[in-house]
């Protein structure tokens, strides 16, 4: 998945790194400071959440996206909570580079779209 996902990414933003363990991704991300950080949960979804608090805390300006197959409002919820920008179901999202242009651009994302919703109500009593 991930030499596919670099693939994709190419032809419209520079990938400096790929990385498969949670402490290496940290580690080279802060040494190469990217605008984002892509983040699967096939790194276990504990580990995943911890990479993306230590992200957001470390490297405030690296914004993070969880690209996952887990469609959970659950899942959402907790990589929000753990400053994630974008949350993307990958067997949903068509147009990967157009929920990434509008993470670097400052705006939180969610596809599917009514994904996010989903967990607002869920929170609702």
């Amino acid at each position: 998945m991930l030499a596919f996902l670099e693939i994709l990414l190419e032809s419209q933003f520079e990938v400096v790194a790929s990385e498969t363990e949670g402490e290496a991704l940290v580690l080279t991300a802060k040494r190469l400071g990217p605008d984002l950080v892509v983040l699967d949960f096939s790194l276990s979804f504990l580990e995943g959440l911890g990479v993306a608090r230590q992200l957001y805390e470390t490297m405030p300006n690296s914004k993070v996206v969880f690209f996952s197959s887990h469609e959970d409002p659950i899942y959402v919820t907790a990589a929000f909570e753990a400053g994630a920008m974008g949350y993307l179901v990958k067997q949903l999202t068509v147009d990967l580079a157009y929920y990434l242009d509008r993470v670097l651009e400052g705006e939180r994302v969610c596809c599917p779209d009514d994904l996010q919703k989903r967990v607002v109500r869920s929170k609702d009593p």
